[in-house]
Protein backbone atom coordinates (compact mmCIF):
# COMPACT_ATOMS: atom_id res chain seq x y z
CA UNK A 1 0.00 0.00 0.00
CA UNK A 2 1.31 3.49 -1.02
CA UNK A 3 0.69 6.92 -1.67
CA UNK A 4 3.01 8.44 -4.05
CA UNK A 5 3.15 12.28 -5.02
CA UNK A 6 4.64 12.93 -8.27
CA UNK A 7 6.62 16.55 -9.36
CA UNK A 8 6.01 16.05 -12.97
CA UNK A 9 3.77 18.80 -12.97
CA UNK A 10 4.46 20.88 -10.23
CA UNK A 11 3.72 23.62 -9.53
CA UNK A 12 0.68 23.70 -11.59
CA UNK A 13 -0.87 20.45 -10.41
CA UNK A 14 -0.80 18.24 -7.52
CA UNK A 15 -1.04 14.86 -8.61
CA UNK A 16 -1.15 11.49 -6.00
CA UNK A 17 -0.41 7.76 -7.41
CA UNK A 18 -2.45 5.68 -5.46
CA UNK A 19 -1.56 1.49 -5.23
CA UNK A 20 -3.40 -0.56 -3.31
CA UNK A 21 -4.85 1.84 -0.92
CA UNK A 22 -8.17 0.52 1.16
CA UNK A 23 -9.60 4.34 0.72
CA UNK A 24 -8.51 7.37 0.51
CA UNK A 25 -10.16 10.87 1.35
CA UNK A 26 -10.71 13.53 -1.17
CA UNK A 27 -11.52 16.94 -0.64
CA UNK A 28 -11.65 19.85 -3.04
CA UNK A 29 -13.22 18.74 -6.49
CA UNK A 30 -10.23 15.92 -7.88
CA UNK A 31 -10.08 13.80 -10.70
CA UNK A 32 -9.53 10.13 -10.38
CA UNK A 33 -8.45 7.80 -13.13
CA UNK A 34 -8.41 4.06 -12.38
CA UNK A 35 -5.48 2.17 -13.75
CA UNK A 36 -6.40 -1.35 -12.79
CA UNK A 37 -9.12 -3.45 -13.98
CA UNK A 38 -10.27 -3.62 -10.41
CA UNK A 39 -13.15 -0.88 -10.45
CA UNK A 40 -12.73 1.55 -7.49
CA UNK A 41 -15.72 1.59 -5.47
CA UNK A 42 -17.16 5.29 -5.36
CA UNK A 43 -20.25 4.96 -2.47
CA UNK A 44 -22.56 2.39 -4.65
CA UNK A 45 -21.02 2.56 -8.08
CA UNK A 46 -17.55 1.27 -9.61
CA UNK A 47 -15.08 3.44 -11.43
CA UNK A 48 -13.96 0.82 -14.31
CA UNK A 49 -10.42 0.62 -16.11
CA UNK A 50 -9.14 3.59 -18.06
CA UNK A 51 -12.29 5.64 -16.59
CA UNK A 52 -11.94 8.58 -14.52
CA UNK A 53 -14.37 11.34 -12.99
CA UNK A 54 -14.58 13.78 -10.73
CA UNK A 55 -15.23 13.76 -6.95
CA UNK A 56 -15.20 16.02 -3.74
CA UNK A 57 -15.56 15.49 -0.45
CA UNK A 58 -15.93 12.19 -0.33
CA UNK A 59 -13.72 8.97 0.73
CA UNK A 60 -13.09 6.79 -2.50
CA UNK A 61 -12.42 3.08 -1.94
CA UNK A 62 -10.73 -0.51 -3.35
CA UNK A 63 -8.39 1.23 -5.00
CA UNK A 64 -5.80 -1.13 -7.02
CA UNK A 65 -4.06 1.51 -8.69
CA UNK A 66 -4.85 5.30 -9.74
CA UNK A 67 -4.42 8.51 -10.25
CA UNK A 68 -5.83 11.48 -8.20
CA UNK A 69 -5.09 14.95 -9.70
CA UNK A 70 -5.86 17.18 -7.02
CA UNK A 71 -7.92 20.58 -6.44
CA UNK A 72 -8.74 21.39 -10.50
CA UNK A 73 -9.80 24.71 -9.03
CA UNK A 74 -6.72 25.72 -7.14
CA UNK A 75 -6.31 28.28 -10.19
CA UNK A 76 -8.16 31.53 -10.24
CA UNK A 77 -6.97 33.05 -13.44
CA UNK A 78 -6.42 30.55 -16.01
CA UNK A 79 -4.98 32.45 -18.38
CA UNK A 80 -1.54 33.29 -15.97
CA UNK A 81 -1.41 29.43 -15.41
CA UNK A 82 -1.41 29.08 -18.93
CA UNK A 83 1.25 31.80 -19.34
CA UNK A 84 3.27 30.29 -16.46
CA UNK A 85 3.04 26.74 -18.13
CA UNK A 86 4.51 27.82 -21.58
CA UNK A 87 7.66 29.45 -19.58
CA UNK A 88 8.29 26.00 -18.50
CA UNK A 89 6.91 23.03 -20.45
CA UNK A 90 8.23 22.79 -23.97
CA UNK A 91 6.91 22.96 -27.74
CA UNK A 92 5.30 18.77 -28.90
CA UNK A 93 7.55 19.58 -31.90
CA UNK A 94 11.29 20.32 -29.77
CA UNK A 95 10.25 17.04 -28.00
CA UNK A 96 8.99 14.76 -30.61
CA UNK A 97 10.32 16.06 -34.04
CA UNK A 98 7.65 15.19 -35.76
CA UNK A 99 6.14 17.01 -39.14
CA UNK A 100 2.70 17.34 -38.40
CA UNK A 101 3.64 18.77 -34.96
CA UNK A 102 5.73 21.98 -36.48
CA UNK A 103 4.11 24.97 -35.98
CA UNK A 104 1.49 23.26 -32.94
CA UNK A 105 0.41 25.75 -30.36
CA UNK A 106 1.29 22.37 -28.14
CA UNK A 107 3.25 22.49 -24.86
CA UNK A 108 3.91 18.98 -22.73
CA UNK A 109 5.30 18.70 -19.38
CA UNK A 110 7.96 16.16 -18.62
CA UNK A 111 7.01 12.74 -18.83
CA UNK A 112 7.00 10.37 -15.74
CA UNK A 113 7.38 6.37 -15.77
CA UNK A 114 5.27 4.78 -13.20
CA UNK A 115 5.76 0.80 -13.94
CA UNK A 116 4.19 -0.34 -17.32
CA UNK A 117 2.96 3.66 -18.04
CA UNK A 118 3.98 6.74 -18.80
CA UNK A 119 2.33 10.11 -18.18
CA UNK A 120 2.22 13.41 -19.11
CA UNK A 121 -0.17 16.74 -19.28
CA UNK A 122 -0.18 19.27 -22.81
CA UNK A 123 -1.16 22.70 -22.89
CA UNK A 124 -3.32 23.27 -26.18
CA UNK A 125 -3.66 27.00 -26.91
CA UNK A 126 -4.56 26.57 -30.56
CA UNK A 127 -8.01 27.15 -31.67
CA UNK A 128 -8.32 24.60 -33.76
CA UNK A 129 -4.82 22.75 -32.52
CA UNK A 130 -4.72 21.40 -35.88
CA UNK A 131 -2.06 18.47 -34.10
CA UNK A 132 -2.70 16.11 -37.10
CA UNK A 133 -4.19 12.97 -38.36
CA UNK A 134 -2.85 9.83 -36.97
CA UNK A 135 -2.79 5.98 -36.35
CA UNK A 136 0.63 5.25 -35.03
CA UNK A 137 2.30 7.32 -32.13
CA UNK A 138 6.06 8.22 -31.89
CA UNK A 139 7.99 5.54 -30.65
CA UNK A 140 8.77 1.98 -31.63
CA UNK A 141 6.60 -0.05 -29.08
CA UNK A 142 3.03 -0.77 -29.08
CA UNK A 143 0.52 1.13 -25.85
CA UNK A 144 -2.71 1.70 -25.30
CA UNK A 145 -3.06 5.00 -25.01
CA UNK A 146 -6.32 7.19 -23.74
CA UNK A 147 -6.17 11.25 -22.75
CA UNK A 148 -8.05 13.36 -19.75
CA UNK A 149 -9.36 16.13 -19.91
CA UNK A 150 -7.78 18.75 -16.85
CA UNK A 151 -8.74 21.77 -17.95
CA UNK A 152 -10.97 23.50 -20.70
CA UNK A 153 -12.50 21.66 -23.27
CA UNK A 154 -11.77 19.26 -26.43
CA UNK A 155 -13.21 16.50 -28.45
CA UNK A 156 -11.10 13.22 -29.64
CA UNK A 157 -11.95 12.53 -33.36
CA UNK A 158 -11.76 9.21 -35.06
CA UNK A 159 -12.02 9.10 -38.91
CA UNK A 160 -12.39 6.69 -41.41
CA UNK A 161 -8.99 7.86 -43.89
CA UNK A 162 -6.15 10.31 -43.32
CA UNK A 163 -8.44 13.33 -44.59
CA UNK A 164 -10.71 15.81 -42.27
CA UNK A 165 -13.64 14.97 -44.41
CA UNK A 166 -14.06 11.26 -43.47
CA UNK A 167 -14.75 12.28 -39.48
CA UNK A 168 -17.33 9.55 -38.26
CA UNK A 169 -17.20 9.80 -34.36
CA UNK A 170 -16.60 13.02 -31.72
CA UNK A 171 -16.23 12.35 -28.17
CA UNK A 172 -16.73 15.61 -26.08
CA UNK A 173 -14.29 16.38 -23.39
CA UNK A 174 -14.95 17.97 -20.20
CA UNK A 175 -12.62 18.63 -17.09
CA UNK A 176 -12.61 14.88 -15.39
CA UNK A 177 -13.07 13.05 -18.60
CA UNK A 178 -11.33 10.33 -20.28
CA UNK A 179 -12.78 9.37 -23.64
CA UNK A 180 -13.66 5.69 -24.92
CA UNK A 181 -10.37 3.62 -25.63
CA UNK A 182 -9.79 4.06 -29.34
CA UNK A 183 -7.68 0.89 -30.23
CA UNK A 184 -8.37 -2.91 -30.63
CA UNK A 185 -7.21 -5.86 -29.35
CA UNK A 186 -3.84 -5.75 -31.05
CA UNK A 187 -3.49 -2.19 -30.22
CA UNK A 188 -4.47 -0.80 -33.93
CA UNK A 189 -5.79 2.58 -34.21
CA UNK A 190 -8.16 4.79 -35.96
CA UNK A 191 -7.28 7.38 -37.68
CA UNK A 192 -7.37 10.08 -35.44
CA UNK A 193 -6.51 13.61 -33.88
CA UNK A 194 -7.65 15.31 -30.07
CA UNK A 195 -9.18 18.78 -31.11
CA UNK A 196 -9.42 22.48 -29.13
CA UNK A 197 -12.80 24.06 -28.25
CA UNK A 198 -11.49 26.25 -25.93
CA UNK A 199 -7.36 26.87 -24.65
CA UNK A 200 -7.09 23.72 -22.37
CA UNK A 201 -4.93 21.19 -21.05
CA UNK A 202 -5.70 17.52 -20.82
CA UNK A 203 -3.14 14.04 -19.78
CA UNK A 204 -1.94 11.57 -21.84
CA UNK A 205 -1.58 8.40 -20.45
CA UNK A 206 0.22 5.33 -22.27
CA UNK A 207 0.35 1.90 -20.88
CA UNK A 208 2.81 -0.69 -22.17
CA UNK A 209 1.23 -4.06 -23.44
Amino acid sequence: MSTRALDFVEPFFSVKYLLGEKEYPIGKKSIVFNLAQQPIKIRQQGLGFFKSTLVTNFTIEDIERCLVIEDLERHEDPEALFAKIKGKWALVYEATKLERHKGVMLWRSPKIRLGNIEVNMCFAEGIPLNVGLHRTHWGDTPFREVHTQILGFGKMQHYREQDLGTLFREDPMSPGCTHEPMYDENCIYPWHQYETVTKAIFMATEMQL
